[in-house]
């Protein structure tokens, strides 16, 4: 029997269609006129409400010969791929994990990353995604945050954690080589360049005697026991990850996702009028410790059955090379990634036409840039456009996009079938009409949980209607059109948005700076970067508690105290002096004539390039 929301939801359709008639509001969120784009079988749809790892599985049970990871050549099936899942899994019981329990794991995209998150989700665990990039102090507060008597993190970081066992509530470390799971050739020459650099850094060669390398880890759940897990009840609700972010305040956040929310992005992604087949071939270039990465990236190429080509390490300037090497069907990115395809020489008069869906999210992108991305695709063979996404965190990363029939430049998408937005004055909460600009506000079953051990945090950005829905108030400001097209427009908040998509959080850097002695105030503004066709980087203007100072040697220190506290992509890229700071009429810091201050001086200095770190 088809409920009365989906009912409406079909008439709705057909009004828009024209189809029927029938009266709308004039309101997006009631009147849903991205409806038109789906068809009555994606409208009628039965969400899943399992866990991550059994939605996984059901989608593929009858493929298991088909390629599931292509990890720099090694191609693992989704046979093999189950059963590293399985092994994990018991060796993660035998390591004395618990359902309910949360894991931390400081991973790229590896393979192990892949069977960790599964496993987790498959025994009703929580798996604590960290940045391996974030400073020593960073990953301490996430591991005593959520209490973690366990940690997996890539090789290259241990150092970092040397004395985690001392410092946090972790009691057991495994160590991931990116080598464990190369082909043999290339995990040979891996190994002996590791040997050397290990060689070259000897004090740091015997500090972690006492972790655990992955092999020892993984032979521990090489048994012929029957992997008990223990039932779950509700267990699409059950947390599965925490991923992090700064949130509307600029206060670190860990954002707590079910397997619902995980399975919800793939479900309705799946359900978008996208030419999707499980012969196609997935480029996954997003790490797994964003919601943008474990969703759109990972969990559903995998639930379509694609082959998915994991890239632990990124890198913009070797794009065009991936293309030429793996020829994928699909992509997802950040739109700065753009600018090193278009203007790339190895791809001059190469066919790109195997490309279907190139997304973009994490950023709204450049419009030149997005006409001229449009452009390069058509000339090289290219059926379809740009595709854009729009998303946060707090709803795993995406809520919708664009469609190939409806792709209009600027804008961000529809709503997935499941989800709807609506555009609310900031000020008085009235929902607003179409073309009118507003804070976006999302509800749908991608939305987070809650913010971890946070609930009044929670309640400044999920709130309730009395129909009980639950929204997430965004904190940028869009509209939507009359065929239900989102624009983002501006932003709220202060986060400062790099070329690659990356937040930075002024808060974070303002707090370390001012950590220095001899640093009475800060505030950190997002400046252009000259380097890139857009994005920022961040500036650090600060006033000084002496008259007299050594500014080149404060600077020094300056630099070092955010090396050591804050992760690579979070570190001010500028230092300028104030005597005092400029205040608004009410007395705050004058963020807007900051901003306006250092931008003016980036896009006037030619030299500018010398001022930057």
């Amino acid at each position: 029997m088809i409920n009365n929301s989906i009912e409406n939801d079909l008439k709705l359709k057909k009004i828009h269609k024209g189809e029927i008639e029938g009266s709308l509001t004039g309101i997006p969120s009631i009147d849903k006129p991205w409806l038109k784009y789906y068809s009555d079988e994606a409208i009628t749809s039965v969400l899943p409400s399992v866990n991550a790892y059994d939605y996984l599985y059901e989608k593929n049970k009858k493929h298991l010969g088909r390629i599931a990871l292509n990890y720099f050549g090694r191609k693992i099936t989704f046979e093999e791929m189950f059963k590293n899942v399985d092994i994990t899994a018991k060796a993660l019981l035998k390591y004395g994990v618990k359902k309910g329990d949360i894991v931390s794991v400081s991973l790229p995209n590896t393979p192990e990353a892949v069977y960790i998150f599964y496993a987790l989700s498959k025994i009703g665990a929580i798996a604590n995604m960290i940045d391996p990039r974030t400073g020593v102090k960073g990953i301490e507060e996430y591991i005593n945050e959520v209490n973690s008597k366990l940690l997996i993190i890539i090789e290259v970081a241990a150092p970092k954690v040397v004395n985690v066992k001392e410092n946090t509530s972790v009691e057991n470390v495994i160590t991931v080589s990116p080598a464990d799971s190369l082909p043999l050739v290339m995990n040979l020459g891996f190994k002996a360049k590791s040997f050397v650099e290990n060689f070259k850094n000897k004090d740091n060669s015997n500090k972690n005697s006492d972790f655990i390398c992955w092999k020892r880890f993984f032979e521990a759940g090489k048994t012929d026991e029957v992997l008990k897990t223990q039932d779950v009840k509700d267990e699409g609700k059950v947390p599965v990850m925490i991923v992090h972010t700064g949130g509307t305040t600029g206060a670190p956040k860990g954002v707590l996702l079910s397997n619902d929310n995980i399975n919800a992005v793939a479900f309705q992604s799946m359900l978008f009028p996208t030419d999707l087949k499980r012969e196609h071939k997935w480029l996954d270039i997003m790490p797994p410790f964003i919601a943008y990465g474990i969703g759109s990236g990972l969990h559903f190429p995998l639930a379509v059955g694609m082959e998915t080509i994991l890239i632990p390490q990124f890198k913009p300037e070797e794009f065009d090379s991936l293309l030429l090497k793996y020829k994928p069907n699909h992509i997802s990115g950040v739109p700065s990634h753009w600018n090193s395809i278009i203007t790339s020489k190895k791809l001059k008069d190469v066919d790109l036409s195997y490309l279907i869906s190139c997304a973009v999210g994490g950023d709204t992108m450049d419009r030149d840039l997005e006409i001229a991305s449009n452009k390069f695709l058509k000339e090289h063979g290219c059926k379809y456009q740009i595709t854009k996404g729009y998303g946060m965190t707090e709803v795993n990363g995406g809520i919708g996009r664009t469609t190939n029939e409806n792709n209009i430049i600027g804008s961000v998408g529809i709503p997935f079938v499941k989800s709807t937005v609506a555009i609310l004055d900031p000020e008085t909460g009235e929902e607003l009409g179409y073309g009118q600009k507003g804070e976006v506000c999302m509800t749908g079953p991608s939305v987070m949980i809650e913010y971890f051990n946070k609930p009044e945090e929670t309640k400044l950005i999920k709130k309730q209607k009395e129909d009980g829905t639950e929204w997430i108030h965004s904190g940028d400001i869009g509209y939507m059109d009359e065929d239900g097209n989102l624009f983002i427009v501006d932003r709220i908040k202060r986060i400062i948005v790099r070329h690659d998509g990356f937040k930075i959080f002024p808060s974070a850097i303002e707090k370390v700076i001012q950590m220095h002695p001899k640093v009475k105030k800060c505030k950190v503004v997002g400046m252009p970067d000259i380097n890139s066709v857009q994005g920022e980087l961040p500036c650090a203007y600060i006033v000084v508690d002496e008259t007299t100072i050594d500014y080149e040697e404060l600077e020094k220190e300056i630099y070092l105290l955010c090396e050591k506290n804050l992760p690579e992509y979070s570190q001010p890229s500028l230092i300028r002096y104030k005597d005092v700071m400029p205040l608004t009429p009410i007395g705050k810091v004058d963020t807007l004539s900051l901003k306006n201050e250092i931008t003016n001086e980036i896009l006037e200095n030619k030299n500018s390039k010398k001022l930057i770190k």
